[in-house]
């Protein structure tokens, strides 16, 4: 034997002995190890200048602190999430800067980092900060790669979020899970719906529409779970896997007519299929998913299980509700003896089905400390459900306050501020708050208002509400680097107008089906004015990104409304039969609508063609690619069958061209022929022959859309203005 070997395996040996961690110290070193990482893909110039390291938490509560030791910043934290926190508190407000996976960034940040400031340390009073709804995974992220979801991740952890849903992955499961029970993949196409409507099979709302989902995107999804799954646990966020509800696939109903199965009706959808509770296969099932979900991706015991969003179960009695739930815990508990039941409240905002007593007997019916209560609508008072119940909060279970703000990720700026920061003061200061256990932001969609998602992380690491004020000021150094008098001013009008009130307010009508209007649209008188002082900043904050994204957003929004005058004009000279004024409105109508799309055009934000881009690239051939475009274009207009036409619908660049100009100049072609002595015009059918139009839209597949922004934000912009902004202004 060679004693070279012997010894170096000794020595290697004994090495590895002393180096050897506990699991806990793994743990925290992976953490440290991929909080190093998101520095490093965020400031790899500057990343070599920080010191991270690991602390124990306070009485269970996550914690950060920040200090300068030899001319290094030390960040140190309870979790990869707090450190992340810690440096995200660093570049916001010592860096003035801003990094963001949308809606632009500024990382504009000296060679010399700044090193003279006071040790600071936060404590989170959350045990919970979560993330997510489940349409966000349709209206935002069905396309997704792992880079997009790569910088997603980053984000939430620079923004203290450790509670997000992840419902990915999942189909492969069922597909596994029901064959146990004689299902072939073929009878299952009838039960998963298309990518772009993942959220609404996934939440029991629908079967197979915009299906049937091809086998390669089930393994690629599974693939990109595992990714999402790994990348979150290592920055120590425990994700929210899917439980089992009792929704089952179509197939299985019809070969197991002897079980009972109720029909719930989501809409004007088709019927799906919910498995009673009473019967014992209910538990076996859940059972069998849970062992497989873990099997696959693991487990941190956070199971999403919502089986009546916007729809009712077949018996109000109380008794049949409390031992609903109770049949639904039991089960999961027998999975996974340290699991919890994750809950949306939505349902209980209203009182048509769900009275106080049905709420209760409900929630009753599961163990405090196995449940979570996700408060969804915060922003809006009238629709939060904490505060209503005889109970308090959620009859003792820990609960989650979040805000929706955006409704189907539509693109437009508001988000009321004031309204969030005076009703989650209300939250705190209220003995019935009872077993407040965290902060979420549960958007359908990612939105275009990165403002409102700013104030509501922050408010992660604070003990009280900070004084609006103080805090936009801050914000606005930190998105644009400075503070000077343009852009204080032109926020003053912004804040004033678009983020003080809640909920969407404004839409463009140019994304409307065309029709004539009634009243006079104008642009609110501080949005223009807004945009005038926004223009003026341009000298000094044109090369920063968070200013160009800003000021498309901004004109975007605002001279979409001058385009809504000139709809009014159009109406005006129709009804007046002044065919001069008629053509001078639509040519002027035109020529904006063309403008604002050729501003949108500069940023990827708001590209059609980057949407319909990310769907082809998860094809595996041209019959998936059909498919997946299909996908895109119905979730953004024609959504499915009727009632929710437009829900989604986006204001991109590639849109107008494509979509809603052709729609417009059919209909003001329809009225100049009516007011030159042709046919009458009829609404109604005009309307009948557009949603014919409109199907026939979708099922394209038109070969080039720009995936790619192009041209300059800045330029564009002062041209809308020059051409337009004073007009407005002495309207």
């Amino acid at each position: 034997m060679n004693t070279k070997i012997v010894y170096a395996g000794a020595i290697f040996l004994l090495i590895s002995l002393l180096g050897a961690c506990t699991p806990k110290e793994d743990q925290t070193n992976e953490q440290v190890n991929a909080a190093l990482e998101v520095i490093e893909r965020i400031l790899p110039e500057h990343a070599h200048r920080f010191i991270l390291e690991s602390i124990e938490n306070e009485n269970g509560k996550d914690v950060f602190e920040i200090e300068t030791i030899n001319r290094k910043i030390v960040i140190r934290g309870s979790s990869g999430v707090a450190i992340c926190s810690g440096f995200n508190y660093y570049l916001k407000n010592y860096c003035n800067a801003l990094y963001h996976f949308r809606t632009g960034q500024n990382l504009n940040i000296d060679k010399k980092l700044p090193i003279d400031f006071k040790k600071i340390k936060k404590v989170t009073p959350y045990n919970y900060r979560y993330m997510f709804n489940y349409c966000t995974f349709s209206y935002s992220m069905p396309f997704w790669d792992w880079e997009q979801w790569e910088k997603m991740i980053d984000w939430m952890a620079l923004n203290g979020i450790n509670m997000p849903l992840a419902p990915m992955g999942q189909e492969i499961i069922w597909q596994r899970v029901f064959k146990e029970y004689g299902l072939s993949q073929e009878e299952m196409k009838d039960f998963f719906v298309g990518p772009a409507y993942n959220a609404f099979g996934r939440m029991g709302c629908i079967d197979g529409h915009g299906g049937p989902l091809p086998q390669s995107w089930i393994e690629r999804e599974n693939i990109l779970q595992k990714k999402i799954l790994e990348r979150e646990r290592q920055l120590g966020m425990t994700p929210v896997l899917q439980g089992f509800t009792g929704h089952v696939p179509p197939a299985f109903a019809n070969k197991n007519p002897e079980l009972k199965i109720t029909n719930l009706k989501w809409l004007d959808f088709d019927q799906t299929y919910l498995l009673d509770w009473e019967e014992p296969i209910f538990t076996e099932i859940g059972g069998k998913f849970i062992a497989e979900l873990t099997k696959e991706y693991g487990t941190d015991h956070l199971y999403a299980i919502d089986q009546f969003i916007e729809m009712e179960p077949s018996s109000g009695d109380t008794s049949y509700l409390k031992n609903m739930s109770k049949t639904v815990i039991s089960g999961l508990i027998q999975a996974d003896p340290n699991g919890k039941w994750v809950l949306q409240t939505w349902p209980f905002i209203t009182y048509d089905f769900w009275t106080n007593y049905r709420i209760k007997a409900y929630l009753d019916g599961v163990p405090d400390d196995q449940m979570i209560a996700l408060e969804l609508f915060g922003e809006n008072w009238g629709r939060t459900g904490w505060h209503k119940h005889e109970g308090e909060g959620w009859y003792g279970k820990p609960w989650v306050w979040s805000i929706i703000s955006n409704f189907g990720d539509r693109v437009s700026m508001f988000g009321g501020l004031p309204q969030i920061a005076e009703n989650f003061n209300k939250v705190l200061q209220s003995p019935e708050k009872e077993n407040l256990s965290g902060i979420g932001l549960m958007m359908e969609g990612l939105d275009y208002n990165p403002v409102v998602y700013d104030f509501v992380t922050d408010l992660i690491w604070e003990k009280e509400v900070p004084d609006l004020t103080i805090w936009r000021n801050q914000y606005i150094r930190s998105r644009y680097g400075i503070l000077n008098e343009d852009i204080s001013n032109a926020w003053e009008y912004i804040y004033n107008y678009y983020y003080s009130k809640s909920g969407l307010f404004e839409g463009n009508p140019i994304n409307n089906r065309p029709q004539l209007i009634e009243k006079e649209i104008w642009p609110a008188e501080s949005s223009i004015l807004a945009a005038k002082n926004f223009i003026k900043a341009s000298n000094e904050l044109k090369h920063i990104d968070t200013y160009q994204y800003d000021i498309v957003n901004l004109f975007r929004q605002v001279f979409g409304q001058y385009a809504g005058y000139l709809l009014y004009e159009i109406t005006s000279s129709y009804q007046d039969r002044n065919l001069d004024k008629f053509d001078s409105a639509v040519m002027e109508f035109l020529d904006v609508a063309k403008k604002i799309e050729e501003l949108m055009g500069t940023r990827e934000e708001f590209l059609f063609g980057k949407w319909i881009a990310d769907a082809r690239k998860c094809a595996t051939n041209y019959s998936e690619e059909q498919l997946y475009e299909w996908n895109a274009r119905a979730i953004i207009t024609t959504w499915g069958k009727r009632h929710l036409y437009g829900y989604a619908i986006k204001d991109w660049a590639g849109m107008y061209s494509s979509y809603y100009l052709p729609r417009w100049n059919k209909f003001f072609e329809s009225l100049r022929s009516d007011i030159s002595g042709g046919d009458k015009f009829d609404y109604d059918n005009f309307i009948r022959d557009i949603m014919i139009w409109e199907d026939n839209w979708v099922d394209l597949r038109e070969e080039y859309f720009r995936s790619e922004p192009s041209g300059n934000p800045i330029i564009l912009a002062k041209k809308l203005w020059d051409q337009y902004g004073e007009k407005m202004l002495h309207h």
